[in-house]
């Protein structure tokens, strides 16, 4: 069918940079996050960009951090960029950071997921 996409697989929600959100935030695919958030948020894949702040808690499955976050962060899979800054904890089955990220955070592995 003419124009027809399967949003499923590459659905992804951009809270732009002009734009603030109080509240928690639920999604089940990608989210790309420009502006800023107070409040949780639960997706399959977020990424702070480097204008993007939130002040809550992540849980998701993949979480790439360029900008600010201040909360409890968990991720199958977390990686901070060199432009990122973290406080509060982390919880991870793999990360990575990068030369120059901040990182004022509790850091541990993350416990099974109950699904």
């Amino acid at each position: 069918m003419l124009g027809k996409t399967n949003y499923t697989e590459n659905a992804k929600s951009v809270i732009s940079s002009d734009m603030k959100i109080k509240g928690k935030i639920s999604a089940d695919g990608d989210l790309v996050l420009l502006g800023s958030v107070v409040g949780d948020i639960k997706c399959h894949s977020l990424s702070v960009e480097d204008t993007g702040t939130l002040k809550g808690n992540i849980d998701a499955d993949v979480v790439t951090v360029s900008g600010k976050c201040d909360g409890q962060v968990s991720g199958d899979i977390v990686s901070i960029k060199s432009t990122g800054k973290i406080s509060g904890e982390v919880f991870y089955e793999n990360i990575s950071i990068e030369e120059g990220a901040v990182v004022e955070a509790q850091v541990g592995k993350r416990k099974n997921k109950i699904k």
